[in-house]
């Protein structure tokens, strides 16, 4: 790590390549060589996985790791034959990524990150150094691929656990217990598995519908593995079938579902009277956040967030128009696919 760091701040230094970004392709390049006895699954960084991205990682993940999430080398819990003497790999030094994405490959699942790092690496060649001379070319296998994020737990197969809360009310009703999967963030702190059960309504009582939970100020943000995003409540709109409208009063909410509400009003003219409906919605704001921020942050800043943090997508959504599903939300006819959700209230 110290290695990767010292030549690219060289590198930095000395040419305006490095500032063009995203991995430039004359980033400096190091031969690491790997002792044998370390190349094994039951290596701590391995088994810790300890490695950020996929293709490119972060400065700090750990080689092995990463060699055998490329398919470099799939070492079992015992060190290789003594005939091999070391694994050798050449690594390409980048600049800092916007996002490091997790994949599950050839059972080693890499970790998602989305906050700021020194730099970056690519492994562009591995060999195998033989006792007494030789070596042997090793090619990746790319095979077993998956888009699933990291649980707590870094193994091929998501876990769950069970919650104290969920375990005590399933023994005293006699009901099936519910279970909850924890990953990581883009600022690589625990939030929930996006499930649509995180976010459909708690109840019948209108008091735990989302959009009610919402409109009392708590906020959703959900994530896909490169966007964080905030739903929250933005205000009531009154519209009136004959083109009119007026301005809700408190007795205009008794009752109200969250959604909307129904008041009907009557009006006399000259020649009899007839009646017209208005109709009171709360809408509600759909905006993708400039900049994943860590939970602490975003409390002290405030929820929802002020304007110069998001780039607001959609500013007066009705609830009718988020539809959530399995794999995600759609939100004024378009679809995002999600990884992880959170509610935040201000309280917290």
């Amino acid at each position: 790590m110290q290695e990767l760091l010292k030549a690219w701040n060289e590198f930095e230094a000395s040419s305006q390549d490095a500032k063009n970004g995203e991995g430039s392709p004359n980033g400096p390049t190091l031969e690491i060589r790997i002792p044998s006895e370390y190349v094994t699954s039951t290596n701590r960084q391995v088994k810790g996985a300890q490695l950020w991205g996929t293709d490119i990682y972060t400065n700090d993940s750990d080689l092995v790791a990463v060699l055998m999430h490329m398919g470099y080398c799939s070492p079992p819990s015992s060190p290789p034959p003594p005939v091999i003497q070391e694994l050798r790999a050449i690594i390409r030094v980048f600049a800092p990524q916007q996002n490091y994405t997790s994949t599950l490959r050839n059972n080693v699942r890499s970790r998602a990150w989305g906050a700021g790092i020194s730099c970056s690496y690519r492994v562009e060649r591995v060999w195998i150094a033989k006792r007494g001379g030789g070596t042997i070319e090793v090619e990746p296998r790319l095979q077993h691929t998956s888009g699933l994020e990291p649980t707590i737990a870094p193994v091929s197969v998501e876990r769950t656990m069970t919650t104290r809360a969920a375990a005590s009310n399933a023994s005293r009703h006699n009901k099936f217990v519910r279970e909850v999967t924890i990953q990581y963030n883009l600022c690589n702190e625990p939030w929930l598995k996006y499930s649509i059960s995180a976010v459909a309504d708690k109840g019948l009582k209108k008091s735990m519908y989302t959009s009610a939970r919402l409109k009392r100020g708590e906020v959703i943000y959900v994530e896909t593995h490169f966007n964080r995003y905030e739903l929250s409540f933005s205000g009531e709109r009154v519209s009136a079938s004959n083109g009119s409208t007026h301005t809700p009063t408190s007795s205009d909410h008794q009752n109200n579902h969250s959604g909307s509400s129904h008041n009907h009003h009557h009006t006399q003219n000259g020649t009899g009277s007839s009646e017209h409906k208005d109709e009171i919605v709360d809408t509600f704001r759909w905006s993708r956040c400039k900049k994943p921020l860590p939970d602490s942050a975003m409390r002290s800043i405030g929820v929802p967030l002020p304007p110069e943090h998001l780039e607001i997508l959609v500013e007066h959504v009705e609830w009718e128009d988020v539809q959530w599903s399995s794999t995600g939300v759609w939100v004024a006819g378009k679809e995002y696919t999600l990884a992880r959700v959170m509610f935040l209230s201000p309280k917290q």
